[in-house]
């Protein structure tokens, strides 16, 4: 299988980044997961990564080296996270859940497969043009389909921020489930938070992604969206994939890697008490990533809010 993988995060205007990405593959799967801690609840952070853990390490456990049922596997990982969210909040005795909203996409066999909780998206591009994206599970969205808001006042909708649908917490999620979709050569397909995609409007992105290589277009977009917000924009991630050939360089290889950028590793950084964030370009194994989190949570004093 033959693709191009781009992950990125930024914290934008926020003080911190609560958004977290990764991937992970074989040589005949992908899987790619985009988490978005939800503001307004303590820690969204938290639940964004054991959201994306969760995901990770359930692929590393199933994929040998395919899953056997990508539908299956979508919805046992994303309620396996919503309860481990639950559990860890019992055990530290938080009074709320944290929550996150998720987009996760699964790719083999030439097909995608994708779920998704909240207002993160899932674009795919096809034969130069938007085939299909996710319908945000949000207060602004159900106003669109009902005909009484343009999809372009989204963003700038007093009630842009009340979401419908989230993991963490009491009542279990609606996960919206994606049938199978066949893939052509130079698809792509764009996994994205709410910092991202509310700046931009697909138009604009599908003429970077055709004018430059994926990691160059992603990167274009994200410093256009980010610039827009200016300087009080949300956390902006994305996580890419172009199935085929691309310019930039094939990352299907033999065995399973898994990678995690600078939202997931800026922080968990911070959280240790380190002076120094990690480069945007870092690979952290997903084993070594958990020993880092689990360190950080012990040192971490929720009645403070502060690393101790």
């Amino acid at each position: 299988m033959k693709y191009t993988v781009y992950e990125g995060s930024r914290r934008g205007g926020r003080p911190a980044n609560e958004d977290r990405v990764g991937y992970a593959y074989t040589t005949e799967s992908l899987v790619m997961v985009l988490a978005d801690g939800m503001g307004g609840h303590s820690r969204g952070d938290l639940a964004a990564e054991i959201l994306v853990r969760e995901v990770l390490k359930m692929f590393r456990d199933l994929a040998r080296p395919d899953l056997p049922n990508c539908q299956e596997f979508l919805l046992d990982a994303v309620y396996a996270a919503h309860a481990t969210i639950n559990e860890h909040a019992l055990h530290q005795r938080m009074k709320d859940p944290p929550r996150t909203t998720c987009v996760v996409c699964v790719v083999q066999d030439g097909l995608a497969w994708w779920a998704h909780v909240g207002d993160s998206r899932l674009y795919h591009f096809s034969q130069g043009q938007l085939s299909q994206r996710t319908i945000d599970h949000s207060a602004v969205q159900q106003l669109v389909d009902s005909g009484l808001l343009a999809e372009d006042q989204m963003s700038t909708h007093p009630d842009r921020n009340k979401l419908l649908n989230g993991l963490g917490g009491y009542i279990l999620p609606n996960i919206e489930l994606s049938q199978a979709v066949q893939l052509a050569q130079g698809d792509v397909l764009l996994l994205c938070s709410d910092g991202f995609w509310s700046h931009l409007n697909a138009p604009e992105m599908l003429s970077s992604l055709r004018a430059h290589p994926l990691r160059d277009a992603a990167s274009l977009l994200m410093d256009e969206a980010e610039a827009r917000g200016e300087g009080r924009g949300d956390n902006l991630s994305v996580v890419a994939m172009r199935y085929g050939a691309d310019v930039f360089e094939d990352v299907a290889e033999e065995g399973l890697h898994t990678d995690y950028l600078d939202g997931f590793t800026t922080e968990m950084n911070w959280l240790a008490g380190r002076e120094n964030a990690a480069r945007d370009d870092q690979e952290i194994d997903i084993d070594q990533a958990i020993a880092e989190i689990h360190e950080a949570l012990n040192k971490y004093d929720p009645k403070k809010g502060n690393p101790q």
